[in-house]
């Protein structure tokens, strides 16, 4: 049983492609496009969040509401730029769950 207003959440892998950045350089940059992107009221609504990041990898976690995740998918497939530099975040993979995005983590191709 769920309680009353909890936040139903969506995950999504994604794999950077661009030049090297920090964990906290890519969430901020993140950040900062999508509210470019969605305004404040919609990335409130929208409650992303950067939950993994493995920078040897550049793959990570996107945490977002469920009724949101669409709309997540778009901007994602649309940033062509973080922080004034030319990048990619290419989304991989979109779960209900942590556990089933752990192999597209894992992966390398």
């Amino acid at each position: 049983m769920t309680k009353a207003g909890a936040l139903k959440k969506r995950y999504i892998a994604f794999e950077y492609r661009g030049q090297e950045k920090g964990e906290k350089a890519l969430r901020h940059a993140i950040y900062a496009e999508a509210l470019k992107f969605f305004g404040e009221y919609g990335l409130s609504e929208a409650a992303l969040k950067l939950v993994e990041y493995d920078s040897s990898k550049k793959r990570g976690i996107l945490r977002c509401g469920r009724s949101y995740a669409d709309r997540v998918l778009g901007f994602l497939s649309l940033v062509d730029s973080l922080s004034g530099s030319e990048a990619r975040l290419v989304p991989l993979k979109s779960s209900g769950t942590l556990k089933s995005l752990e192999s597209v983590m894992e992966s390398i191709h």
